[in-house]
């Protein structure tokens, strides 16, 4: 065994002890709040979590916090999904080029067999997607074009090389609306993985990955002029109905108090924020906001299909703020989302803080 002399803090303008010791047996020492310190990187292990949601159709029946109404499905069985816009005008992505880079880094690539000045040229503001329905997907936006090499802003989202991957140019002058989107997903074992796709308008687009069982992020990630989607874009089952998920017009991502924990993860929920509100009625209308999961409180065991309540916040037509000194604690494999029951019909937004271990 090892053992160390005390540490101390020295001000560094007196150059004296500031009198706060530690050792070996308590190495960590954060001078700021937990979450302040997961924010900046300073917890190994342990990344912030936050979901947020908004529904139009809080009523006196029960519903989720989602974009779409009622009460949210899901998955039976890894499967693959599709998805449509209701807009077949401008929600359109328009390939422009394809192939397998020959050469690149994080911010280049280079495919010695194209000529991206040809025909219908690459330009600064398109977008690259790297291995749309791969092991890492991701993409960038071009800067710089030559012949045989396309320079990428920033590099790629996830920060990976370009170099022997297959890619995907979409023309951001051809449509003003949305024209890629990305779906963050757990698999059949719970792991955690990601498919961009193009859009098509009102043309059905189905996946290319088969292994989706549950859906914990749907975004816009390539637009044209209009920055956003002119129609809602809904995510679904193959057979239309039901929907998982639902990107509105005008919006960028899915608004959906919705998530569910991955494999060999446990989250921590330490605060909930809902409002709500009822337009045209003359009386202190209510919603009451909770928390849903599929575990029993104070039990690890896996409940299935079946969603327990957990402690919850009373709104009267504005906000309302839930702190759990002691964190709800939820495993994985875990779903979880925050519903609702109004007194009148109105509208509803919810969020929760947290972390992921």
């Amino acid at each position: 065994m090892s053992f160390f002399n005390p540490i101390q803090i020295i001000d560094s303008v007196t150059d004296k002890p500031k009198g706060l010791k530690f050792n070996a047996e308590a190495p960590q020492v954060c001078s700021q709040t937990y979450m302040q310190a997961m924010a900046e990187g300073d917890i190994a292990g342990h990344t912030p979590w936050r979901m947020s949601g908004y529904t139009p159709t809080m009523n006196t029946t029960e519903s989720d916090i989602w974009d779409g109404a009622g009460v949210i499905s899901f998955p039976t069985a890894a499967a693959g999904l599709e998805f449509v816009s209701s807009d077949n005008t401008q929600d359109i992505g328009t390939s422009i080029f394809s192939g397998t880079a020959t050469g690149g880094t994080a911010t280049t690539l280079i495919d010695a067999a194209k000529d991206f000045t040809a025909s219908t040229a690459a330009v600064a503001g398109d977008c690259i997607i790297l291995e749309k329905s791969g092991a890492s997907p991701e993409y960038g936006f071009i800067t710089a074009v030559t012949a045989t090499t396309l320079t990428i802003a920033g590099g790629f989202s996830s920060g990976g090389s370009a170099s022997g991957r297959a890619y995907t140019i979409v023309d951001y002058s051809a449509k003003s609306g949305a024209q890629a989107v990305i779906i963050e997903y757990l698999d059949t074992n719970y792991a955690e993985k990601t498919e961009i796709c193009l859009v098509n308008g009102t043309g059905v687009v189905a996946t290319v990955n088969t292994d989706i069982l549950r859906v914990n992020g749907f975004y816009v990630i390539v637009t044209g002029s209009g920055l956003k989607p002119v129609g809602a874009v809904s995510l679904r089952n193959l057979a239309d109905t039901p929907i998982y998920s639902t990107i509105l017009a005008g919006q960028l991502s899915s608004r959906s108090a919705v998530y569910t924990v991955p494999a060999n993860k446990k989250l921590y929920v330490c605060k909930v924020y809902g409002g709500f509100s009822a337009t045209g009625s003359p009386n202190n209308e209510y919603c009451r906001l909770f928390i849903k999961a599929t575990r029993r409180p104070s039990l690890a065991f896996s409940t299935g299909s079946i969603f327990y309540a957990y402690p919850g916040i009373f709104t009267i037509a504005s906000g309302g703020l839930g702190v759990y000194e002691s964190p709800l604690m939820f495993p994985a494999k875990t779903d979880v989302k925050i519903s609702g029951i109004s007194s009148v019909a109105g509208v509803s937004s919810a969020y929760a803080d947290g972390w992921i271990e």
